[in-house]
């Protein structure tokens, strides 16, 4: 299905799941595109964007379509909460970009274990589509819901060049390879982690565990269901340096 005309691209980007990239996608191919932090500060300036603009990216939780009449489509990107977890802490808090948050005797396993800091992280994925970014304990059948009913793309991080693929196919866009961008680098790998610490945080983001697995599953689904030209195609693009 083709983009209508008059329709407003929605890219709820959850942190750390490899949204500048694919907003840069998004940049090259909708002319009028603004971020949602130029804009979220003021009603009227919320309003007027999504009134007037082609597509609007940022860190905000599913419900803004509501602030609109215009026809709206939503997409998304999931990642391995693990590893979401991993460099989420690593880039805000190892990170000298981040000067408010630099901390760098700060380590993982104090941060997984410290209460204090579950807010930033804890299920964060699962609140950002079910719409409540407040609580915790997300709803995860809500989720699923909006995933299945109200999402034309769930794309995965982990299968970053299929994402990008069923995108550019979805919209009618052109066939482009876009290199991650903003990836943290200065992180440990899972083996680096202790066992203990990575399964504290399996069992806190359990509910996103949950919802990244249904997602992954209805990307393998999508992508079964391709006919052998785009079946073709997308094997092409990710050979293609």
């Amino acid at each position: 299905m083709k983009a209508d005309s008059n329709e407003l691209l929605l890219y709820l980007h959850i942190p750390k799941t490899g949204g500048t990239s694919f907003t840069q996608m998004i940049l090259d191919n909708c002319p009028k595109t603004v971020y949602y932090f130029q804009v979220s500060s003021s009603p009227v300036a919320t309003a007027e964007a999504l009134n007037t603009v082609d597509a609007l990216c940022g860190h905000f939780p599913y419900g803004i379509h509501r602030e609109t009449e215009r026809p709206f489509r939503y997409i998304t990107m999931l990642r391995d909460p693990v590893e979401l977890t991993i460099s989420y802490f690593y880039f805000m808090y190892h990170n000298v970009n981040h000067p408010l948050y630099y901390a760098p005797y700060l380590c993982i396993d104090e941060f997984i274990h410290n209460p204090l800091f579950d807010n930033e992280y804890v299920n964060l994925q699962t609140r950002f589509i079910s719409g409540n970014i407040d609580t915790l304990a997300p709803d995860l059948k809500l989720a699923k819901k909006i995933l299945a009913r109200k999402m034309s793309l769930v794309g995965i991080t982990e299968m970053y060049a299929e994402s990008q693929f069923l995108l550019a196919d979805g919209m009618g866009w052109p066939l482009q390879r876009y290199p991650t961008l903003n990836v943290t680098t200065n992180r440990l790998k899972q083996n680096q982690i202790s066992s203990a610490t990575l399964q504290l945080i399996r069992e806190k983001n359990s509910i996103d565990i949950a919802l990244y697995q249904y997602a992954l599953e209805q990307m393998h689904k999508k992508l079964g269901h391709l006919s052998p030209a785009q079946h073709s195609a997308l094997q092409h693009f990710k050979s293609s340096p």
